[in-house]
């Protein structure tokens, strides 16, 4: 090991996302910061995330297109069979691609002192990293991200199983896929591993898939899912597996067993902080994940943290978000404060469940009403053949945005006119009255904006406009 000691004026642990914009922005602001990196740059979003999974997604839609071929007037292809090994070709493909925006080189080009290995804090102004000796600086961001929580099943480790970090090494799919757990990774990966030819089984302890999403919603996707042929098994906990001829069971805690070639554990996630010895550098933990407070400082006064490790939300953007906040409240004066309730959500299921704010309920329970507008009536989804789903909009008095969620073929892209509206204080009668392309998807946002509009003629001030219009005509 190198015996040297280096000084930064900030060093980023972990080469993530939260790292990447951390040092990257201290970098831009004239600073000499350093990334620490125990493997390669990018990150869960680029190696085992975002990039390559939102790359198996497309090739198991268009699948599921040529499957469609008929409804559209064409004729199927007579061979529509699934090469595995190509699809996970093409993703890696794909996945390079993206990589040269975290090539190593970028990064130490703007200054940034690039250095691989496992990092360990000694005390707050230092940490030791594997092969390159130790760092010191006035300030850290942690970033180390989150790694797949696997649950301790009886028979589970001994039967073998996929995650989504190892997922992307494979080649061969079999031909029956059992997946644990009903979330956004496991829906996301059911589907596409359904739609790439393996017949699939998701495995849910809780009553409902996406639990933290509004009953309507994980209703409807459950149907969604089950109409292309996934089984889907809501109140079943998993209480042992064992290996059997070549197939794996799967027993249930109500008796029941299920059978399956491949098991997919998507159980959740945890921060990854193994071997950081936190506690050297003062650092408070929590259930696994580092302690922050609403300015992203730990208990440390020299350590910030990002991103999965707080074990709050754990997107891509949420991480950029938090990295830049936490970079200014690390070196320019003044306190930046972290808000998430403008922070959109986006499960890349198909059709995708995106939304923000205040659920139903939630919203409903602080004064808002909701408006909703079925996307089999959009000109748009009808001519594409994707007219599933919904808009739903909820808002106080005024019109406010309080919170919204869209079901429908490219809802990410879709939620964002009510991310703005909620995030500047737009009303739903602003919204309205903007003039959306005709046809476009987004026109299911301003149907339902319009909803509320329609709402507000059944007020005292919207019955005495209709007199007026009565007595004028």
């Amino acid at each position: 090991m190198a015996n040297s000691t280096r000084a930064y004026d900030l060093i980023a642990v972990g080469g993530g996302t939260g790292g990447l914009v951390a040092a990257a922005g201290a970098a831009y602001l004239g600073m000499q910061p350093a990334i620490v990196e125990k493997d390669a740059l990018g990150g869960d979003c680029l190696w085992t995330g975002c990039v390559p999974s939102k790359a198996l997604i497309a090739s198991a839609r268009l699948a599921r297109k040529i499957d469609q071929a008929a409804a559209l007037g064409l004729r199927p292809p007579a061979d529509r069979s699934r090469d595995f090994r190509a699809v996970m070709e093409r993703m890696r493909s794909a996945r390079s691609t993206v990589a040269h925006h975290d090539d190593p080189e970028r990064f130490r080009k703007m200054g940034v002192g690039v250095h691989f290995g496992a990092a360990r804090f000694l005390d707050p102004a230092t940490v030791e990293v594997d092969g390159v000796g130790r760092l010191r600086s006035k300030r850290f961001v942690v970033a180390t991200g989150a790694v797949p929580a696997v649950p301790p099943i009886p028979g589970l480790e001994e039967a073998g199983y996929w995650t989504y970090e190892t997922v992307f090494d494979q080649n061969e799919l079999p031909g029956s896929v059992a997946v644990l757990g009903g979330g956004p990774i496991g829906l996301e990966f059911a589907q596409l591993l359904s739609r790439l030819g393996a017949k699939t089984t998701v495995l849910e302890m809780a009553p409902s898939i996406l639990v933290r999403e509004d009953p309507d919603v994980s209703a409807f996707m459950q149907r969604v899912l089950e109409a292309e042929g996934i089984a889907v098994r809501t109140g079943s906990a998993v209480s042992r597996v064992r290996a059997e001829g070549g197939r794996k069971v799967v027993e249930t805690a109500d008796g029941e067993s299920v059978e399956a070639e491949l098991l997919f554990a998507a159980t959740g996630r945890r921060p990854c902080t193994d071997g950081l010895e936190l506690e050297a550098a003062g650092v408070r933990t929590e259930r696994g994940a580092v302690v922050v407070d609403r300015f992203l400082r730990t208990s440390a006064k020299s350590v910030w943290a990002v991103g999965d490790v707080t074990g709050g939300l754990q997107f891509t953007h949420a991480a950029e978000h938090m990295a830049k906040a936490a970079l200014r409240n690390a070196v320019v004066p003044g306190r930046a404060k972290v808000a998430y309730d403008n922070v959109p959500w986006v499960t890349y299921t198909d059709p995708e469940v995106a939304r923000v704010g205040l659920g139903e309920a939630e919203a409903e329970a602080v004064g808002g009403a909701t408006y909703r507008y079925q996307i089999d009536d959009l000109d748009r989804a009808i001519v594409d053949a994707t007219a599933v789903g919904f808009v739903k909009v909820s808002a106080d008095r005024k019109g406010k945005v309080l919170g919204a969620t869209i079901v429908a073929h490219g809802a990410g892209e879709m939620i964002m006119p009510l991310v703005l509206a909620k995030r500047h204080g737009l009303t739903l009668a602003q919204v309205a009255n903007t003039t959306f392309p005709y046809p476009t998807m987004a026109e299911g946002v301003k149907r339902a904006s319009g909803e509320y509009m329609r709402s507000r003629l059944d007020t005292a001030a919207g019955r005495t406009l209709k007199r007026v219009v009565r007595w004028l005509k």
